[in-house]
């Protein structure tokens, strides 16, 4: 578990593959004003990960990032029953064994208003994907629709030179097909720039350090500057 934010935020990262290359992905737990825990986006709960976990506090809460993320929620389920577990957009249709307190949209949930800010990115209506932004540690937290390839096996770094993703963030190519609504999207975006962040961590590929803002604009120049 690396601290990213001493006594407050903390990520995990373990192995995703994506058509054979491993570009990683993030759980990210952000400590609540009342000491307890907010997962988003659950790994694989090993006993080292529950083992951590139980150093760090309660988890109060787990939240979802979207539709494709889920499978490793079951084993977080049993192991936490006292938490709230928050849906993405549509993902409680797909998961019904899941038992979820409530789905995650553009209006903040009173269990973390006024401590994070939480929007849905639209446009993409079969896969939404919820983001946070931590203004304490001034950090965003985003799904799928961002990623950076710049460190790790030289294969992981190949992949992202020739996707164009190594030396700077970009929106994958999966991501952009997926758009049926550019406003949508655009407007999501507009209202994720006033947010208080200066760094990314999106659920794939590298931590984005410094300057969040000018990159997530310069990673969405092709939609924001129609």
């Amino acid at each position: 578990m690396i601290e990213w934010k001493a006594d407050h935020l903390w990520y995990h990262s373990e192995t995703y593959r994506c058509f054979g290359v491993d570009i990683g992905q993030r759980m990210t737990i952000v400590r609540l004003d009342d000491g307890s825990l907010l997962v988003h986006n659950p790994c694989e709960l090993t006993e080292d990960i529950k083992t951590q976990i139980a150093v760090l506090g309660r988890v109060s809460c787990v939240t979802t990032v979207n539709q494709s993320l889920h499978h490793p929620l079951s084993d977080w389920w049993l192991v936490y029953p006292d938490a709230y577990f928050y849906s993405a957009p549509g993902l409680a249709t797909k998961r019904t064994d899941i038992g979820f307190d409530g789905e995650l949209t553009s209006t903040t949930s009173p269990r973390w208003r006024n401590q994070l800010y939480q929007t849905v990115l639209r446009g993409n209506d079969q896969n939404e994907e919820v983001v946070f932004c931590d203004p304490n540690s001034r950090t965003l937290m985003v799904g799928e629709s961002l990623i950076l390839l710049n460190h790790g096996s030289v294969l992981r770094r190949a992949v992202g030179k020739v996707s164009g993703c190594r030396q700077h963030a970009k929106v994958p190519l999966t991501q952009r097909f997926q758009i049926k609504d550019p406003k949508l999207l655009r407007r999501s975006l507009q209202e994720i720039l006033t947010w208080p962040f200066d760094h990314i961590l999106p659920v794939h590929g590298d931590p984005i350090y410094h300057d969040g803002k000018t990159k997530l604009a310069e990673a969405y120049g092709w939609l924001l500057h129609r």
